[in-house]
C-alpha cells in the first residue's frame, strides 16, 4: 500500500509515497483535526471541530499493521491512520 512515510524536516507535514508511485504530503494541522480516536471524535461531537494548536508538530511515527499512529507536539498520541484513510484524506486536498 505504501513505499514510504516521514514527516519533514521542520515536523509539520508526513510524506507518504504511495506504491503506485503517487506523494501525498499532509500537513500536521489536517491530519490532527481528522483523526479519528475516541478522543477527537467527543471534541468533534462537543464543539463541532478539533481544536488544532498553531505550529503543531509531528513527534513520532510508529506503523502499526495497516496503518500508523501518530504522536503530535499537543501531546495527543492515540491517533492511528488507517493507510487506505490517509490515501482518503490524501484525495480530499
Amino acid at each position: 500500500m505504501i513505499d514510504s512515510l516521514a514527516a519533514s524536516e521542520d515536523c509539520q507535514h508526513l510524506t507518504v509515497i504511495w506504491e503506485d508511485g503517487k506523494k501525498s504530503v499532509l500537513s500536521a494541522a489536517y491530519l490532527r483535526k481528522e483523526a479519528k480516536d475516541a478522543w477527537s471524535i467527543r471534541e468533534r461531537l462537543d464543539h463541532g471541530e478539533v481544536s488544532v494548536l498553531p505550529g503543531i508538530r509531528i513527534t513520532g511515527l510508529t506503523q502499526i499493521g495497516n496503518g500508523v499512529n501518530v504522536h503530535f507536539s499537543d501531546g495527543h498520541e492515540k491517533a492511528i491512520y488507517p493507510f487506505p484513510y490517509l490515501r482518503e484524506l490524501s484525495e480530499r486536498l
